[in-house]
């Protein structure tokens, strides 16, 4: 790429095709009667059927993780959180022609506050024990590191996960995690 310096020029530093083409995403882990309020994806979905994962989704342009997990939130489970916290940041990096997108995923956990809870397309709600939720099968890069997740002792948790075969059977090519305290 080349750089061209002029009197009120726009420099593009970050131009294609050297730049993300991301996905980003929100999704809360909701505590609520001592468990977390997930769901089990529909066996319809088209990636990650029948797995537990937080509800959630992504964000709409210009709209930051947060604000897009509290309306994520209200969507889809009809409910409103409180006591929001970062989590996690997952960049989940596809290496395949057919996918040409990354997604950086925003995990929080929150509090259940009021509202009832509507069913969804997306998937079955279900209540899990932190223990049901450990045991539980779910999206392997939040299977890693689910236990910094749920323990509100950790800090954010980073990670950066490589892919192939996502829509065929996921396989790991490449993972680093990093535990900021």
């Amino acid at each position: 790429m080349k750089v061209r310096f002029f009197p009120g020029a726009l420099i593009m530093i970050n131009a294609k095709p050297d730049v993300h083409n991301l996905v980003i995403c929100a999704n809360v882990f909701v505590r609520k009667d001592g468990k977390y309020l997930l769901m089990r994806r529909s066996d319809k979905k088209k990636y990650a059927p029948g797995l537990i994962h937080p509800f959630g989704g992504k964000a709409d342009k210009n709209e930051n993780p947060y604000k897009a997990a509290v309306r994520e939130i209200k969507e889809e489970v009809g409910i409103s959180i409180r006591n929001l916290k970062l989590e996690a940041v997952i960049l989940e990096l596809q290496h395949e022609e057919k996918l040409p997108v990354n997604w950086l995923i925003f995990y929080f956990s929150a509090d259940y506050d009021s509202g009832e809870i509507i069913k969804t397309e997306e998937g079955e709600v279900v209540l899990l024990t932190e223990k049901e939720v450990m045991s539980s099968k779910l999206f392997p890069s939040v299977k890693s590191i689910i236990g910094h997740i749920l323990n509100p002792k950790d800090g954010t948790v980073f990670t950066t996960n490589g892919w192939r075969g996502f829509e065929t059977g996921l396989k790991e090519i490449s993972k680093n995690i990093c535990v900021v305290n």
